[in-house]
């Protein structure tokens, strides 16, 4: 009984024995692996980099909308019998456009932005005469300067004109008789109310027009470049665009953005420069600023900082001015400076 005691108490002996330096060794184990990470790595490094060169549009998106004009009632200046009826429901209408005639002669539509307001002859000078020259000079007849100045050129495409439509062979009066304003873009015809054969005189309405395609109005916001020319793109379709203006009127850009939307009158669209502002592009981390406000970047680790006014920049990036491209800059200065002042 006393042997069996005794090799007992020998094999614990040896089982603490042996559990000993495994206890020692687990303990050893749990302190290297408790070791906080951050006191274990290395020392972080200073990055340098340089001030890269970027191009930006300062691209900024709007809300538009299609918008449309009153419908018209253009109306003749001429007195006699209609003669000739030679348009009808969804006809379009526009410069050069001849909708009928009074006493068989022609009446010629056209497009401006205001309407004439007496005859056109030699001598004369002003808007009305500059309206006139584009008209003439659309239809062929003029191919002189749009001066506003009714010199002999401009009487002899009125000859031409009138000799052409029917208003005599050697007239050189541009007479309102013989034109009909449609308004400041090509329309299209809603309804005729009149008949071939009635009788008209001046302010009689030859049609009426469907309500037409007037401008694209855009949402201005405070973000829009104003630095330069810009553009709107809606749906891959662009025109110029001037900020502050509200809207696009030119008629073929009006008709294709509007196009582009389909049925919808309301969208989005995306305002640019049409010329690249060159700027200094960092990464965000290297653009400091201090308790006074004052921002910079800096060279290196000990080298004086260098004072900057960021101008913009995209995720992740700063802009800063075009000067500074090239300009060295310590990536990471909150990790590897000392001084983190902008003052010098």
């Amino acid at each position: 009984m006393a042997s069996k005691t005794r090799s007992g108490g020998i094999a614990v002996a040896v089982a603490l024995a042996l559990i000993a330096p495994l206890a020692a060794a687990s303990i050893w184990v749990f302190a290297k692996s408790s070791e906080s990470p951050l006191e274990s790595a290395s020392a972080v490094e200073p990055l340098v980099g340089s001030v890269e060169r970027a191009e930006r549009f300062q691209e900024a998106s709007v809300a538009i909308a299609v918008t449309f004009a009153t419908a018209l009632s253009p109306a003749i200046n001429a007195s006699g019998t209609l003669t000739a009826l030679t348009i009808a429901p969804a006809s379009e209408v526009k410069t050069g456009t001849v909708v009928g005639s009074v006493n068989n002669q022609q009446i010629v539509a056209y497009t401006s932005k205001a309407p004439l307001f007496q005859d056109i002859y030699k001598g004369l000078k002003g808007a009305d005469v500059k309206t006139a020259q584009q008209l003439l000079k659309e239809l062929g007849f003029y191919a002189g300067p749009i001066d506003g100045d009714a010199g002999p050129a401009t009487e002899k495409s009125i000859m031409a004109f009138n000799k052409h439509y029917g208003w005599g062979k050697d007239n050189g009066t541009l007479s309102l008789a013989s034109l009909i304003w449609v308004g400041q873009a090509p329309v299209t015809v809603a309804t005729v109310p009149v008949a071939l054969g009635s009788q008209v005189g001046p302010g009689t309405a030859l049609f009426t027009t469907t309500a037409s395609l007037a401008a694209i109005t855009v949402t201005d916001t405070p973000n829009l470049p104003t630095d330069g020319d810009v553009t709107l793109t809606v749906n891959g379709v662009t025109a110029p665009y001037v900020v502050g203006s509200g809207k696009v009127t030119e008629p073929d850009a009006v008709a294709q953005i509007a196009a582009s939307m389909g049925t919808t009158t309301e969208g989005v669209g995306t305002v640019a420069l049409v010329e690249p502002q060159v700027v200094g592009t960092v990464p965000s981390s290297a653009v400091f600023a201090d308790e006074s406000g004052a921002t910079c970047i800096f060279p290196d680790v000990t080298g004086a900082p260098v004072a900057v006014t960021p101008t913009g920049g995209t995720l992740g990036t700063v802009d800063l001015d075009e000067s500074l491209v090239g300009q060295a800059v310590l990536i990471n200065p909150r990790d590897v400076r000392e001084d983190l002042t902008c003052g010098s």
